[in-house]
């Protein structure tokens, strides 16, 4: 007799499909505890349902098993938390296919300029200091657009009315993807992003990344504000590569002045 019941769920969110992200956004705007969202997640991933238990065992019914299966208490708990990155890791979550007729950036913005990445990075800094809801809205603006028009502040104001209208899920599902996308450059750019120890949740003071990003722009125009603009218009991936390797080249300088 065959007892093994196989159970499958995605192991991070490159694997999840957008409607199983926008089930994680709406646990998390209802205030659940972490524990309980992994736990959901499990029953609504796997396709299992509960049908009962007590103080040790979890009882559960699956679509094409006869009868039911059981699972310890502890058991249920540990499958559970192999979900944790849900609410812990977004790295490789992809945007809403799209938000009325406008239409996302690259997952990972290969196809924006720096500019562009500069203003939703503001934006995103902004909603995280202040809560406020048009700063997560002017986020969303920047990155989904019209396509094949050309980026730029005033076309990102005239979208936000369109973002105002989307549902807290949605809402929250864009923040979800942004950060996906910080923790990715930070292991991608590991030397510029490391470089700054900020913490986003410390409510008593506003993050200041795009000031060491500025910073950085000096960095990459040599002190001539006549290349600012074209810095400014190149591929953000180009930039922060640039910029990356700059940040490696002041560490290792750093360290061969330490031992003279």
């Amino acid at each position: 007799m065959n007892n093994i019941i196989n159970l499958t769920a995605p192991r991070n969110y490159a694997e999840m499909t957008e409607k199983q992200v926008r089930y994680v956004a709406n646990l998390q705007i209802k205030g659940n505890k972490e524990e309980w969202i992994w736990t959901k997640c499990l029953i609504r991933f796997t396709g299992i349902k509960p049908i009962g238990g007590n103080s040790e065992v979890y009882y559960f019914a699956k679509k094409r098993l006869k009868g039911f299966f059981s699972m310890k208490i502890e058991e249920t708990y540990s499958f559970a938390k192999t979900l944790d990155f849900v609410t812990k890791r977004y790295v490789g979550i992809r945007p809403m296919a799209k938000i009325g007729k406008y239409r996302p950036c690259d997952e990972l913005l290969r196809d924006i300029t720096f500019q562009q990445y500069l203003d939703a990075e503001n934006y995103y800094q902004a909603f995280l200091f202040t809560k406020s809801d048009a700063m997560l809205c002017k986020l969303m603006a920047t990155l989904f657009r019209i396509p094949k028009t050309e980026y730029s502040n005033e076309l990102t104001y005239k979208q936000i009315k369109r973002m105002v209208k989307c549902s807290e899920a949605e809402k929250l599902m864009a923040v979800m993807w942004f950060i996906g996308i910080k923790e990715y450059f930070s292991d991608k750019f590991k030397y510029l992003f490391n470089r700054v120890k900020v913490d986003e949740d410390d409510p008593s003071t506003a993050p200041d990344m795009l000031g060491i990003i500025r910073n950085q722009v000096r960095m990459l125009t040599e002190g001539d504000i006549t290349k600012e603009d074209q810095v400014l218009a190149s591929p953000v991936w180009s930039a922060l590569s640039e910029m990356d390797e700059k940040c490696r080249e002041a560490k290792e300088m750093e360290a061969r002045t330490k031992h003279l």
